[in-house]
């Protein structure tokens, strides 16, 4: 029933359309924009103006990637279980919940620069064009996933492409904690009482580590957000709701990777200057990591104009690009972790659960009623669901036993359309003034860098931050009943930024840009062992540095154990002084000295080529235990993120090297009998389970594979059954200098660049021929002049425009 509706719905489209489209058959015919696809695939355009230019960028991507684009546009606007059914509905009701009607998305969209505007309706334009195309010729030209959900592609307008882009990203910059801290310092109350439980937390969630690695130098930073440690009052029903609220993101989380929607991101670049850079030109590496799906979350391409030219990569749906170059600088983006979110605890009045206590008056919840459909057995339901906001944003849970809420606020909200401008304005800037002048008006949390043909680099720490109430503890829920409120927000020249640093370089992986600098409920990214320490090593380590450089550091970064920075120098130490006593220990000394700290496989045998990482990684699995395991007891469930975080373990190192801390985690036991147990523990358990030699103890390689992680049944693409060795990496990866003529470099964007499957489930030459590449750390040339371009195309086409 559902295939002959499909098929009826296809052919009243095809009856309807204007029939006078001309079809971009063989040759993309649709207008007058030059399109030249190189031996991978990448499309660069050529036009006679921007408004032709992001009408055919839109066209091009959809021609790519429609099925994906319309999985994140329905992922983004909460129409998902209308065709993937009720396992989707609670994601659904999230993105509503939080999301914008059409109505306010169009207003913050009328407050667009008008040359935004229209390049974001062009944008839209080209995407549609694509649709209504293929929609009169569905067997070739819609690519095999609708075919098999019986799913009918829409027409695109400005509203989905502003609604994408503020959802997603709204999305990364969704990472409060306050209710989870909450949940975790109740938890150690119960076992240990009020006082000790406080100072337990404030070691696990320390309101700032002053020793953590940041992007600018300490010499050269002077931005601070500090706030005070003054703790207030927490809700009864704080705990039940971090619960609650916990169960439904990691539902949330489940959903959207199925989708091929990222959410857990990091990022890692760096910037070079002329004094570092052994040639004297500005140098970027740029890796964002949004995941490992097929097709990609990137799409690359290259924009030329009269006046305008930019190569690059972008999120799927974005209408500008986010990592590339133009010629006059380099750019790139990471996720900056800046506290751009809090939530409010509302006091509910306990005669009508829905009026909340705010500026000394019981105030009605804003309602919004929402209709959801639903896909069947039998065909579709709807769904019928009330979400309220508070004046702080969405309400996110309301606990009538306890007459508290809970809210959640951007400060953002209500600036994306402003935002995706800004980033806009950024692709379009001639010089670093330009460059600044659009992040002063980006207002959510990322780190821009900037490096130019004139040898400069700048680093920016972009977002909108609020001014907090300073007897407020931002690791908790803030009382929302208007004492506490923001006072206003940080003016960008109070944001962390540095131009030229005296380093000669500037480094991140998603730490502390700065030293005053905080993030929170958040502080556990930014402790002093943190993973960016591979960055600063790398740079450290050279006087003069190149792109190969950059790329040997980045491989480094990519397969460390990333424990082995500050534990296995203290490892070493601790098994020299004791090495008399075991001939086994002269022996691991021997060979962690011999090891490169990397988690490789180079000979490509399925094994990792240095053994001992798999005693260090054994070692440091028991030495954690013991650290922690007891100490917090159930409340490790909760905790094991923190003290072993994927960026670093500061609390275990200060414990180890008997630094200062708030709570006696250790009692009365040596930081080095615990070293030298975990040692011996570790040996028996690899004698034991592999042989006494440590050529026994080679371990396999971990793997990872494009999509197939979690696509279960709805997929944004199909996936990629080739497995890789797992890497810890960007993306993509772009390597660029900055010469006079403009940029010059190499670049990966796996698995590649088509995501487009015909009915009958042939794969486009282009769906992963970047894949082996990238996994074995091979590159293609970064294409920018049109002479080059013009020599590596392989397809040139024309589209027509009417």
């Amino acid at each position: 029933m559902r295939k002959k509706w499909f098929l009826a719905v296809l052919m009243i489209f095809a009856l309807i359309l204007p029939q006078n489209i001309i079809m971009a058959a063989e040759k993309e015919k649709v207008g007058e924009v030059t399109v030249i696809r190189d031996a991978y695939g990448v499309p660069h355009l050529y036009a006679k103006n921007n408004s032709d230019l992001y009408e055919a960028y839109g066209y091009v991507m959809a021609k790519d990637r429609l099925f994906q684009l319309e999985m994140f546009r329905r992922a983004n606007e909460g129409t998902v279980s209308e065709i993937f059914g009720k396992d989707y509905l609670s994601k659904d009701e999230q993105t509503r919940r939080d999301g914008y009607s059409d109505e306010e998305i169009e207003e913050m969209l009328a407050d667009v620069d008008e040359e935004y505007q229209l390049l974001i309706s062009k944008f839209a334009d080209g995407i549609s064009r694509y649709v209504k195309e293929a929609l009169q010729n569905p067997d070739e030209k819609l690519s095999k996933e609708f075919h098999d959900h019986q799913l009918v592609p829409r027409e695109w307008t400005s509203t989905d492409i502003v609604r994408l882009y503020m959802s997603t990203m709204t999305f990364f910059m969704d990472n409060h904690q306050e209710l989870t801290n909450a949940e975790i310092l109740a938890g150690l109350e119960e076992n240990y009482g009020k006082e000790t439980a406080l100072a337990m937390f404030d070691d696990l969630v320390s309101t700032d580590d002053p020793e953590a690695p940041t992007s600018i130098p300490d010499e050269e930073s002077s931005s601070s957000n500090a706030t005070s440690k003054t703790l207030q009052p927490i809700s009864q029903g704080a705990v039940a709701v971090s619960k609650e609220i916990n169960a439904q993101r990691k539902d949330y989380v489940q959903s959207s990777e199925e989708l091929g929607v990222p959410l857990s991101v990091g990022s890692n670049a760096a910037i070079v200057g002329a004094e570092k850079s052994e040639t004297g030109h500005a140098l970027l590496f740029s890796g964002p990591q949004v995941g490992f799906v097929a097709p990609g979350f990137l799409y690359e391409v290259g924009l030329h104009s009269p006046g305008f030219d930019m190569e690059g990569s972008g999120f799927i749906g974005y209408p500008f690009i986010m990592f590339g170059a133009n010629k006059h600088f380099a750019f790139s983006a990471t996720a900056g972790y800046g506290n751009v979110t809090d939530i409010f605890e509302e006091k509910l009045n306990p005669e009508n659960p829905l009026q909340y206590w705010f500026d000394g008056e019981w105030k009605d919840m804003e309602k919004r009623t929402e209709q959801i459909e639903v896909k069947t057995d039998d065909g579709f339901g709807k769904v019928e669901k009330e979400f309220y906001r508070t004046v702080h944003g969405p309400v996110i849970s309301i606990d009538e036993e306890n007459d508290v809420a809970y809210s959640k606020a951007w400060s953002f909200r209500g600036t994306e359309a402003q935002a995706m401008a800004a980033y806009m304005e950024a692709n379009f800037a001639k010089n670093r003034k330009q460059f600044e002048e659009a992040a002063s008006k980006y207002t959510m949390s990322l780190n821009w860098y900037y490096a130019d043909i004139t040898g400069d680099i700048a680093y920016y720490h972009v977002g909108k931050y609020p001014v907090r109430h300073e007897q407020i503890d931002d690791r908790f829920p803030t009382p929302g009943t208007g004492e506490f409120e923001w006072a206003g927000f940080l003016p960008f020249e109070q944001n962390p930024q540095v131009v030229n640093p005296d380093s000669g370089y500037v480094v991140n992986w998603n730490n502390k840009p700065s030293k005053d600098w905080r993030n929170g409920e958040n502080s556990i990214f930014w402790g002093m062992d943190n993973r960016v320490q591979q960055f600063i090593n790398g740079m450290e380590a050279r006087e003069k540095v190149t792109l190969e450089d950059l790329n040997d550091i980045n491989y480094h970064a990519s397969f460390a154990q990333l424990r082995t920075h500050y534990f296995k120098p203290l490892l070493i130490e601790t098994l020299e002084q004791h090495q008399d006593q075991d001939p086994d220990y002269a022996m691991l000394i021997n060979e962690l000295k011999q090891w490169n700290n990397l988690k490789e496989d180079k000979d490509k045998d399925g094994y990792y080529d240095a053994e001992i990482a798999t005693f260090f990684d054994a070692w440091w699995s028991v030495t954690h235990e013991k650290l922690f395991g007891e100490s917090l007891e159930e409340v490790s469930k909760m905790t094991n993120g923190i003290t072993d975080h994927r960026y670093g373990a500061s609390l275990a190192y200060r414990l180890l090297n008997e630094k200062e801390t708030n709570y006696p985690w250790l009692q009365e036991d040596d930081p080095t009998e615990i070293i030298m147990e975990s040692v011996n523990e570790a040996l028996d358990k690899l004698e034991t389970e592999k042989g006494p030699s440590v050529e026994d103890w080679k371990a396999e390689i971990k793997t990872m594979t494009f999509g197939k992680q979690s696509l279960i049944a709805v997929p944004h693409g199909e996936g990629s059954s080739t497995p890789i060795i797992e890497m810890n990496r960007g993306s993509e990866n772009h390597y660029i200098e900055m010469v006079p003529s403009g940029p010059v470099g190499f670049n990966i964007t796996p698995p590649g660049q088509v995501g487009f499957i015909k009915k009958d489930g042939t794969v486009s030459d282009h769906y992963e021929d970047q894949l082996q590449m990238f996994a074995n750390w091979e590159f293609k040339p970064f294409l920018f002049n049109k002479k080059e371009i013009e020599k590596a195309g392989v397809n040139t086409t024309t589209i027509e425009l009417n």
